[in-house]
């Protein structure tokens, strides 16, 4: 996001403090889809992702003095008070069900991942956030951070042909296909942000 954006969030959210209800409306208009994306990805959950968004919003207009967002970037602030929200609730119960198209495929996978994994995957992989900012947001290193996508993309490719079954990413035997059937899974992860494509995780 261009900085000038960020210094603009930043002065509507001030102006949110101090009983502007326009600012605030075009401040929710502009966060609502990607911090309700993020939650709903990591919980898996739709209502707990409205109620994290709503949460998350009110929390930039509701902030100790001084706020949290003068001391890191707007957005930094956003997505680590929604994070933190959305790992901090109840597990999800399973339903049961198997999922019906390759998008839902992976959904269901990172559900099984370690959760702070998942949101380090969800935040770099489908956010397309810097690895810089991932690593803030999760107040960890840039280190710890590739370590963990590292591992989640490993853990994931591996759920998806458990879930999916062999017609989609089937149990990797070789080190080379494996790495193959992991960069698979990169393509689709993005598709979480838009429409299902049905042939990603085909052979």
């Amino acid at each position: 996001m261009p900085e000038r954006l960020m210094m603009e969030d930043a002065a509507l959210a001030e102006e949110a403090r101090n009983g502007n209800a326009a600012a605030f409306v075009k401040l929710a208009k502009r966060w609502w889809t990607p911090l309700y994306r993020v939650s709903w990805i990591v919980s898996g959950s739709a209502s707990c992702a409205t109620q994290i968004t709503e949460r998350t919003l009110l929390g930039a207009i509701r902030s100790a003095e001084p706020p949290l967002f003068t001391r890191v970037p707007f957005k930094v602030f956003l997505y680590r008070v929604a994070v933190r929200l959305t790992l901090t609730r109840e597990p999800r119960a399973s339903t049961g069900r198997q999922p019906q198209d390759a998008l839902g495929t992976i959904r269901e996978a990172l559900q099984r991942l370690d959760p702070l994994d998942s949101a380090a995957l969800v935040l770099r992989e489908i956010e397309q956030l810097p690895m810089e900012e991932v690593a803030a947001i999760l107040s960890a290193s840039s280190e710890e951070v590739r370590t963990r996508i590292h591992r989640a993309i490993l853990s994931l490719t591996r759920s998806v042909g458990e879930i999916a079954g062999s017609d989609a990413i089937p149990a990797a035997r070789e080190l080379e296909a494996r790495g193959h059937r992991t960069r698979q899974i990169r393509p689709c992860l993005r598709d979480c942000r838009r429409s299902p494509s049905p042939n990603c995780l085909q052979n």
